[in-house]
């Protein structure tokens, strides 16, 4: 008889049972024997053998599991290649760090943990995963990465969903980011990222490619940085109560993991039934300075002060709170009007067919036939229009942009107000600057539009649209106008 496979289960059995860690993981150190008396008869005397090699072996593998050398499998990249100078940027090298935050999963298993990483676009990014080899990392369980049961750690390039925000004078970031409806594998908000499949909730209708996910296997994650001045999060247990952590670190850290609610005003909006909260659930949130309502109830400063996030289903509760504490504006002047100044052109690209990259931003009218890496492009048929003006001040990271916004022409046929869209790339002072969108024929008459030069005043997160949080009043660079003919050209 062999007691290989006994001893292969009382392996696993130890290595899941690892202790959670709360602080600074500590390092591995060679396990020492621990050595059951000798018994009496021989069968006794096999087993007492077969038990201590399966205690020796279980400390050993638990401590190499610990130092990051059992079981690793491919690293998770960006589904889209990233540019240094485009939306949130490239990671910038040796700036990622695991922070010393871990959180136990509701499940058990590895532990959850942040990570955060500078970018070459001003950024600070933080990302969340499960933690092992010294790094956070995607399972491969629930249709990720085929339910290979291996761990894979995910790049700095692979920013999370939401997750990132500009930086003050003192180097410090504010950003809170709520998800729902995540599974324990750890694709948090990182999607389908580099193919990696994963699978999706019973309340989510889209991406019927993916199979739905154990509700046990769903969690809420919440997860930011509040700041140097931030000491300790209170937040609701799902059975009722309240529980209050310390923050991590000069940035504030804090993370929380909780199985994921599947009634009540937490509960996650269901298809074709009205929310639960009267004034709206939280859904997916991030890239905010302020904290989102809903499960966390309070933020405590060292100061003394204590900020009250409102209860889920009040009126309060549709918009965040907490508003950033510890931030130290940038001295940086906003140009004027006189340095912005421009003239705007229009130029209208009619077209039967068009196409959009399928990967990346760009349109183009694709007459005869679809070209490789772009898909057409369906809807109410409408004209492609581009924007041109040159930029007299340079945009050198995340922290200002151009915003272009065209008015349509209101109608019985016309329901659409207008489209807009930031330049979210680094621009050189000179550069000339092409912008194109789509307006239906539908909405046919005379369109106006703007072109305006939009600041960081505050804190702020890396989505660049006019009126969040933290963004100054939009300076004019020129105005155009256009006519939208009624039918195709």
């Amino acid at each position: 008889m062999s007691y290989l496979p006994q001893l292969r289960g009382e392996l696993l059995r130890v290595a899941e049972r690892r202790p959670e860690v709360t602080g600074v993981a500590p390092q591995p150190r060679a396990p020492h024997p621990r050595w059951v008396p000798w018994p009496v008869g021989r069968g006794s005397r096999l087993r007492w053998v077969a038990i201590n090699l399966a205690l020796g072996l279980a400390g050993t593998v638990g401590g190499l599991s610990a130092a990051g050398i059992f079981d690793r499998g491919t690293p998770l990249g960006p589904s889209i290649a990233p540019a240094p100078h485009t939306a949130e940027g490239v990671a910038v090298p040796g700036s990622a760090r695991l922070l010393p935050l871990r959180t136990p999963d509701p499940g058990g298993g590895l532990p959850w943990g942040l990570r955060v990483v500078r970018t070459t676009r001003g950024l600070e990014c933080v990302d969340v995963g499960r933690v092992d080899y010294g790094t956070i990392g995607v399972l491969g369980q629930d249709g990720a990465f085929h339910g290979d049961g291996r761990f894979h750690p995910v790049s700095p390039d692979v920013f999370g969903d939401l997750g990132c925000a500009t930086l003050d004078a003192r180097g410090h970031a504010f950003v809170n980011v709520a998800l729902q409806n995540q599974p324990t594998s750890g694709l948090a908000g990182l999607g389908e990222a580099g193919g990696s499949g994963g699978c999706r909730s019973a309340e989510l209708t889209h991406n019927r490619r993916l199979p739905t996910c154990p509700q046990a296997d769903m969690r809420e994650i919440y997860f930011g940085l509040l700041g140097p001045d931030a000491r300790s999060i209170t937040y609701r247990l799902p059975g009722g109560g309240l529980r209050a952590v310390a923050t991590v670190g000069t940035q504030g850290a804090y993370l929380i993991v909780l199985q994921q609610a599947t009634s009540g005003c937490l509960a996650p909006s269901r298809p074709g039934k009205p929310p639960a909260c009267p004034y709206g659930g939280r859904g997916n949130r991030g890239g905010e300075p302020e904290v989102p309502s809903g499960v966390i109830s309070k933020v405590a400063y060292r100061d003394g002060r204590v900020c009250h996030v409102a209860a889920p289903g009040t009126m309060k509760s549709m918009f965040g709170s907490c508003s950033p504490v510890g931030f130290v504006k940038r001295r940086a002047p906003i140009p004027t009007h006189a340095q912005l100044a421009a003239p705007v052109t229009v130029r209208e690209l009619p077209a039967r067919h068009y196409c959009s990259k399928v990967r990346g931003e760009g349109v183009m009218r694709c007459e005869r036939g679809v070209p490789a890496g772009y898909r057409h492009v369906r809807g109410w048929p409408s004209l492609l229009v581009q924007v041109d003006f040159t930029a007299r001040v340079a945009i050198t990271g995340s922290g200002s942009w151009y915003e272009i916004e065209v008015n349509l022409a209101r109608s019985h046929s016309c329901t659409t107000g207008g489209e807009f869209g930031p330049t979210d790339y680094d621009i050189r002072a000179g550069e000339r600057v092409h912008y194109r969108t789509f307006v239906p024929y539908r909405c046919h008459g005379l369109a106006r539009g703007t072109v305006t030069y939009v600041p960081t005043v505050g804190a702020a997160g890396a989505m660049p649209v006019t009126g969040l949080p933290g963004q100054g009043k939009p300076v004019l660079v020129g105005r155009f106008a256009f006519v939208v003919p009624g039918t195709e050209k």
